[in-house]
């Protein structure tokens, strides 16, 4: 065994010093130029970023948590809301969710928030949201759910074992988990409580509201340990609710994130939905109906009809005694609105206070101004119930550990959600509501207010440089490898302007490439008539064939070629001779020389393991 794999191992290394050896004689020549094109230059690999440290708050995305923060709910009778009072992160079972409450639009100047349908791209008509938080049309989705991708469809869809993957985040869909959806137009919310403001405040009648870029605003109070905050009025704070807050409790739907529904409630957003569907169908009739469609709007409205018949019937009468005594409770409070004035005045001291956007959204107001308005006012407890400001700057933000340990009056806000802070003009907003609220002194904070605003300045002159770098960098590479591009791949620079280019590759490989003998010249009249050059004669005989059969160009017809052809065709014959002259010149003397050869060695199928 050990000879014959030494004897292999002889064999291999001087095969590879053979081939090494011949191989060096013969030297590899690029034959591109015969293309007529050359490639722009590669470029270079881009560099290996160094991955970004990681933010001290960052938590890996969960779907139920994003659910849980950017949204608010409406939850069932029997609901216990106590965990979700003390904790703000407490997650919500969704098997307990009536209905999910979602902003129509924005209160912010210049902000779009409209909702569409992803499968028809429509406002959604009697809208239901999935687990993952997407909105879709009632009929669009059932649609998606109960017909398979080869036109079989479901037979009880609404069972627990059917499921198919979201369109959007191929999350798991259960027909059962689909949600209501409660609208609420965020901007006409806050024009209207406005416009009840300025009427109770003025004493007139309010035909033109305010500018774009100013907002309203309302104090809110919760109080110390809970994680509830609604307005202050004469009916919050109250101890009436400890198990929760009912919807039909003023502000409850526009600020609180978790409130308890009744049954009138979820009546009149079925009864609407129905509404919804009745409306798609009359509108598909108007032009050619979509049977199919027209179908499944009626499936969901035979779904919608069943869920009023069973939300009529599910609530106990344990469940209505508690909503008649809450309703009995807030309607008390409300009738004797002089004592409860005095009672929310001094109860709860240690609660905290805050002001925020009139339509519920997460809009509060920036710190430094908080400063300005409690230098003012001297407490927080003396702040009004509404203000009105023009904004300056607004940022966005996102709760996060170091945002509620900072802020702590808004710690009631699940990790996760979005959160903006409005900075206040203040000149502009004493010049524009002098006569709707008191003015506010603000001169002491002025070095720190105008410094605020200088930063701001700054920040916007140094993006705009930025920006400006950038996209005089982009064109400037763009252009650079615009001009490369054009001086490397010039495919028309060796060819005759003439010809095309298949014609002027033709011509390179019949100059260049030797010919073949038994051509048949009616097989390949169509191919164009190139010169034909010889090591020996620049002149050729008129039988002498091309390799593709042409007859070769005659004496005549090359003195009609262009000089640069000429030169090209003398320049490769001088070097076919000088390189058959070094080749004959290099073989003579190894012929002649009688060198005495090196003995080989012949091994036999044995070996040394043949002893």
């Amino acid at each position: 065994m050990a000879g014959h794999e030494r004897r292999d191992a002889m064999d291999s290394r001087s095969v590879a010093s053979g081939g090494n050896r011949q191989g060096s004689k013969k030297q590899a020549q690029s034959l591109n130029h015969l293309l007529s094109f050359t490639l722009p230059p590669r470029a270079p690999a881009p560099s290996a970023s160094r991955r970004a440290r990681r933010p001290d708050g960052y938590r890996p995305f969960n779907r139920e948590r994003y659910v849980n923060a950017q949204y608010r709910f409406v939850m069932k009778t029997t609901y216990d809301c106590r965990p979700q009072m003390a904790d703000a992160d407490a997650p919500l079972p969704w098997s307990e969710i009536e209905q999910v409450i979602l902003s129509a639009t924005s209160d912010l100047p210049g902000a779009h928030s409209e909702w569409y349908c992803p499968i028809c791209l429509s406002a959604p008509s009697a809208p239901r949201m999935t687990r993952c938080g997407h909105v879709f049309c009632y009929a669009c989705i059932l649609h998606y759910l109960i017909v398979a991708e080869d036109g079989a469809r479901a037979r009880n869809v609404m069972s627990h074992k059917h499921s198919k993957r979201c369109p959007i985040c191929w999350d798991e869909v259960h027909a059962r988990d689909l949600k209501a959806v409660h609208w609420i137009d965020a901007h006409q919310v806050a024009q209207d409580f406005t416009r009840n403001y300025l009427e109770a405040k003025l004493g007139t009648a309010v035909s033109e509201m305010a500018h774009a870029d100013t907002l309203t605003m309302r104090l809110i109070e919760r109080p110390n340990g809970s994680s509830f905050a609604l307005p202050r009025s004469e009916t919050w704070p109250s101890t009436a609710q400890d198990a929760g807050i009912y919807c039909f409790q003023p502000d409850a739907l526009l600020f609180s994130r978790v409130v308890l529904s009744t049954p009138e409630l979820i009546n009149a957003r079925l009864v609407q939905d129905v509404a919804e569907i009745d409306a798609e169908i009359e509108n598909l009739r108007q032009y050619t109906p979509d049977e199919l469609s027209v179908d499944f709007l009626h499936v969901a409205k035979q779904n919608l009809q069943e869920q009023i018949a069973k939300a009529q019937a599910q609530h106990s009468a344990t469940s209505l005694r508690h909503v008649e005594m809450a309703r009995t409770a807030v309607d008390s409070v409300l009738s004797n609105k002089s004592q409860s004035k005095q009672a929310a005045g001094g109860t709860l001291s240690n609660a905290y206070y805050f002001y925020q956007a009139a339509s519920g959204q997460n809009v509060f107001l920036h710190p430094l101004d908080v400063k300005v308005l409690v230098g003012h006012y001297g407490s927080y407890v003396r702040f009004p119930d509404t203000l009105q400001i023009a904004i300056q700057h607004t940022e966005e933000g996102t709760m996060d550990d170091a945002l509620r340990r900072k802020c702590k009056y808004i710690a009631h806000l699940p990790m996760a959600s979005d959160v903006t802070f409005v900075e206040v003009d203040w000149p502009r907003t004493l010049e524009l509501f002098s006569e709707s609220q008191d003015p506010i002194a603000y001169a002491a904070f002025q070095p720190m207010l105008q410094q605020r605003r200088v930063r701001h300045r700054e920040k916007q002159h140094r993006e705009d440089r930025a920006r400006s770098r950038a996209e005089k960098q982009s064109k400037d590479t763009k252009g650079d490898r615009t001009r490369e591009a054009e001086q490397t791949y010039d495919p028309e620079a060796n060819m005759d302007p003439s010809m095309s280019f298949a014609e002027s590759a033709l011509i390179g490989a019949e100059m260049y490439f030797p010919r073949h003998p038994g051509a048949n010249e009616e097989q390949y009249a169509m191919t164009p008539d190139v010169p034909q050059p010889s090591v020996q004669s620049v002149s050729t005989s008129s039988t002498q064939r091309t390799v593709w059969g042409t007859a070769a160009a005659s004496t005549t017809e090359k003195n009609k070629q262009s000089n640069e052809t000429q030169q090209i065709d003398d320049a490769w014959n001088a070097f076919e001779q000088q390189t058959q002259h070094k080749q004959d010149s290099q073989d003579k003397p190894i012929a002649s020389k009688t060198q005495k050869r090196k003995p080989k060695l012949i091994l036999t199928g044995g070996g040394r393991g043949s002893r």
